[in-house]
């Protein structure tokens, strides 16, 4: 059973208003992913975009994460968390905007590179505040919140983005973001004006975060979860990613029929975030709920992409893969305050076990695309679920083994 991070004594009354506000930066964040598989077929044509380089549209926007995941949350911990996830908004305004005004797709993935940098930022340093708002017997349950930022942020921007599109355009949709992510940051800033830099937070010379990274490594729970991490997102955004143009090709279905129904299975991503917080909190085995989630996501996708399998049975095996698989985001993230090295390297593990999803993220939509592509159609697909889902097992008793009985994977008070 996890222990908690914070001693009783200096413990924090849970600030719920404050979490939830918290959890919308992630959520205004998420939007920038939804925003462009509903819009991929209308851009593709404009743009003159092939599968494979629409799979960038998705994927490039986890680049920066990928690559600087623990350093950024590293710089997070040492220059502020606040002022990341502010600074982080700003940026995908800015990215957002660009994208807007893309003449080419050379353009408009520059400016999802930049709105991928922001979004990290965000990502990286959020869950440093919840901890420090949060007391730590409702730590497990609102870091499961938390772990709904994706899937929640991307559903609503799916149902919106059809009508948004039809009114304006996917240029207006870019734009239509801009404006919600400026007002959002600057309610944030007023809702977050008290709570600057933490007590436990250290204040030192340049060469603190590149401590701080070493003390993270040297640890094998952060880098078994970043790496479990990878089995899951690769696979939940290779076919979320790509379910609208799968509905449209393989289905027959309309471009905003598509878009909606693919909203409701990102949605049921939610409920499974939230299931795994509950699970968490009732002292279910992180490594079952991960093992769980990853067996289930794998085996679906035999279903959903065989043309022998009615439609409605492939919307519920789609339904199954994305709400079952939703336990596990909440049990990977909220291993963050658990096994990093110090308490105040939440950010620095936080942001390592980022760099893996964002690196499921990035890899997922293209070698996706590349093995349809390849193979002439969906049904080479679940090749690359199976293999995933193998080393996801894997990595999963590999968490069992270290979070065993008799080895103490808590914080001393």
């Amino acid at each position: 059973m996890d222990k908690h991070v914070k001693t009783e004594k200096t413990a924090p009354q849970t600030r719920w208003g404050l979490v939830l506000f918290l959890v919308g930066a992630g959520v205004v964040g998420a939007f920038q992913v939804g925003k462009a598989p509903p819009a991929l077929p209308v851009m593709r044509p404009e743009l003159h975009l092939s599968l494979f380089a629409a799979s960038w549209v998705l994927s490039i926007f986890n680049v920066i994460g990928a690559v600087t995941g623990i350093i950024i949350g590293a710089v997070a911990d040492w220059a502020g968390h606040r002022r990341f996830i502010l600074s982080g908004i700003c940026f995908m305004a800015l990215g957002s905007l660009l994208g807007a005004l893309s003449p080419n797709a050379q353009v408009l993935l520059t400016s999802r590179f930049i709105e991928g940098i922001g979004f990290f930022f965000a990502a990286a340093a959020v869950p440093t505040l919840i901890v420090r708002t949060v007391h730590p017997d409702q730590l497990r349950m609102a870091l499961g919140i938390w772990s709904g930022y994706i899937p929640a942020g991307m559903a609503v921007m799916m149902v919106l983005a059809p009508f948004l599109i039809k009114a304006f355009g996917w240029r207006g949709l870019w734009i239509s973001n801009t404006v919600i992510l400026l007002i959002f940051g600057i309610l944030l800033a007023l809702a977050t004006k008290g709570l600057g830099r933490g007590v436990s937070s250290k204040i030192g010379g340049i060469r603190e975060p590149l401590l701080n990274i070493k003390k993270t490594l040297s640890r094998p729970g952060p880098i078994v979860l970043a790496t479990c991490f990878i089995t899951y997102t690769l696979q939940w955004m290779a076919v979320m990613g790509f379910l609208p143009t799968f509905f449209m090709e393989e289905l027959g279905l309309t471009q905003g029929r598509a878009a909606a129904l693919t909203a409701v299975i990102v949605a049921v991503n939610f409920l499974g975030n939230l299931s795994g917080g509950w699970l968490l909190q009732k002292n279910m085995p992180r490594w079952s709920l991960v093992a769980t989630g990853i067996f289930v996501m794998s085996l679906s996708t035999l279903g959903i992409y065989s043309a022998a399998i009615p439609d409605i049975l492939r919307f519920i095996l789609c339904l199954m893969f994305s709400g079952i698989s939703g336990v596990i985001p909440a049990a990977i993230l909220s291993g963050a305050p658990v096994h990093a090295p110090e308490p105040h390297l939440v950010g620095t593990t936080n942001g390592l076990i980022l760099q893996g999803s964002n690196t499921g993220h990035l890899i997922g939509p293209p070698v996706l695309a590349l093995i349809v592509g390849t193979t002439g159609g969906w049904q080479g697909a679940p090749w690359l679920f199976m293999i995933s889902g193998f080393v996801g097992l894997m990595l999963a008793l590999v968490i069992r083994r270290i979070e065993g009985p008799g080895k103490s994977i808590g914080r001393k008070a």
